[in-house]
């Protein structure tokens, strides 16, 4: 399993990066760091690159759960505005998974979560005006 975050600001992006098994616990333990990292700003979006994942082991509850712990850590940062966030991943057999967690997301996170098949479409959503 590999977990890592890095910053881009010319394009306000925070982009975590996850392959191999990945857990629940350190997909939000990469989140949390990226957060409390002093080059962290509030006008990042996030995009989510999975490459190789395996995500078999993470059930309906385990997506929705983690949902909820990462709901508790939009509140401080949205400021009342819905921050847009993409997840970039082509594997056919993690995108039912990642479809329900868009799906969750819709009403208990400050996000706007979407899920695309690969990296340009979710970088070409992210970089697109937001809607008011």
């Amino acid at each position: 399993m590999s977990v890592s975050y890095e910053f881009s600001s010319d394009d306000r992006l925070c982009i975590l990066r996850l392959n191999g098994v990945v857990t629940v616990d350190a997909m939000i333990d990469n989140v949390r760091s990226a957060l409390a990292d002093p080059k962290w700003s509030n006008e990042y979006r996030f995009l989510s690159i999975m490459a190789d994942v395996i995500l078999e082991d993470i059930s309906a509850d385990q997506t929705s759960e983690m949902v909820r712990r990462l709901g508790e850590l939009d509140a401080p940062l949205a400021s009342g505005r819905r921050m847009r966030a993409a997840i970039a991943c082509s594997d056919e057999m993690a995108e039912a998974l990642l479809v329900y967690y868009e799906y969750r997301s819709k009403g208990d996170r400050m996000t706007d979560e979407r899920f695309f098949r690969s990296e340009a479409e979710a970088r070409a959503w992210l970089a697109s005006p937001e809607e008011s």
